[in-house]
């Protein structure tokens, strides 16, 4: 199906609601706009970042991009407070951009670089990025491990939920190129990153390893990273050991430390020495 360039007019109450924050966000306004919304297909909206981006509408992921911030508030209220209009971010996953194009519009004069290996993303969010050329983004069609290589990439997961949980393999699926973080970086001049946005998938730990250098010498000042089950203990005790510790959000934003993860979360990691 062929997008439009032209984006869809969206209900005046979705709209408002765009501005608005409130608790259950995203569900009540799944509840209320889903079935229209889907009817339209793969549509150019006005997302709730106030920008146009390519939606796959009867995508449910994709639906929160129009309703409001994705995954929730409090990690981008918080991000756009400790956000420098220089900072250089790293979005590895970055998928079709939905973080990203929050991010990316706060540091007007920094750089971001969105890593994506999965080709159907990467190519979702390059036609993104055409049509929002002031943003400030890089896209690096690779994935990131602890040594270079060459692998696999699967796509799992129901499609219309998600639409890419892709996952490393070293067998089946997609041909991909795994780096090491800590050379890319260096490849582009990046001496430091003021926020690294991780969520690959369960290959966490990999894609840590490959930065052992900027990780021991703290020039990732931030790490933003999905904590799921037991991978998520293994990656903050594998972030602790090197002198991160790990903060959980608040409802309203603020960030506090926890003895014990939820089964099911992201956490904010910051340099022990800076909190």
């Amino acid at each position: 199906m062929r997008a439009r360039r032209d984006a869809a007019e969206l209900p005046l109450l979705i709209k408002l609601l765009q501005h608005c924050e409130f608790q259950k966000k995203l569900g009540f306004c799944e509840f209320l706009f889903a079935r229209a919304l889907a009817e339209r297909g793969i549509s150019w909206v006005r997302t709730a970042a106030g920008i146009r981006w390519k939606l796959d509408l009867r995508n449910a992921t994709h639906r929160w991009i129009v309703y409001g911030k994705y995954e929730g508030a409090p990690f981008l209220d918080w991000a756009k407070t400790y956000l420098r209009h220089d900072a250089v971010i790293l979005d590895s996953g970055a998928n079709i951009g939905q973080m990203l194009l929050y991010l990316a519009q706060w540091v007007p004069e920094g750089r971001v670089l969105a890593i994506e290996p999965g080709a159907h993303q990467a190519d979702w969010l390059r036609e993104c990025l055409n049509e929002n050329a002031r943003l400030p983004v890089e896209l690096i069609r690779v994935g990131l491990g602890a040594d270079s290589a060459d692998a696999f990439l699967q796509e799992s997961g129901e499609a219309d939920r998600h639409g890419s949980w892709n996952k490393v393999s070293t067998s089946e699926g997609e041909p991909i190129r795994i780096v090491r973080l800590d050379d890319l970086l260096r490849q582009h001049g990046i001496k430091t990153v003021d926020l690294w946005k991780l969520d690959v998938e369960g290959f966490e730990i990999p894609a840590l390893q490959g930065a052992e250098e900027y990780l021991l010498t703290k020039q990732i000042r931030a790490l933003y990273v999905e904590l799921r089950g037991e991978n998520g203990r293994n990656i903050r005790e594998h972030l602790e050991q090197r002198g991160y510790d790990c903060f959980l959000f608040r409802s309203n934003g603020q960030i506090f430390k926890s003895g014990k993860l939820p089964e099911d979360t992201n956490g904010l990691f910051l340099p022990r020495a800076a909190f």
